[in-house]
């Protein structure tokens, strides 16, 4: 289950930006040193049909609303996600994501 909200924690006022302006997120860290990326992604259209995501560190990302579709790197299909669920990407790797809706997100930074 997803927390509502962070509570004491510090965020990064700058935002991380990609695809011109169609994927953003914001840094939450905590005062035990974890972090956490706040997120929203933009529905793909002709012009972006699928958006694709590099991993430095594992993550867990988790819908918090909308759906998509998600193949990560080495997997041969996509695999569908709504608000709820939880994906896992190991770290120096990456997937692949495709959304015909808003996609807001909760990635822990888990490595």
């Amino acid at each position: 289950m997803s927390a509502e909200q962070f509570n004491n924690v510090t965020v990064d006022a700058k935002a991380n930006i990609s695809y011109d302006g169609r994927c953003s997120s914001h840094t939450v860290s905590f005062d035990d040193g974890s972090k956490k990326m706040l997120g929203v992604i933009l529905p793909c259209d002709e012009e972006v049909m699928q958006y694709h995501f590099a991993t430095h560190t594992s993550e867990r990302i988790e819908i918090i609303s909308g759906e998509c579709e998600v193949k990560i790197n080495g997997e041969g299909d996509f695999s569908y996600y709504r608000a709820g669920q939880s994906f896992m990407v190991a770290g120096e790797s990456g997937f692949n994501l495709r959304t015909e809706q808003i996609v807001q997100y909760i990635c822990h930074l888990e490595g």
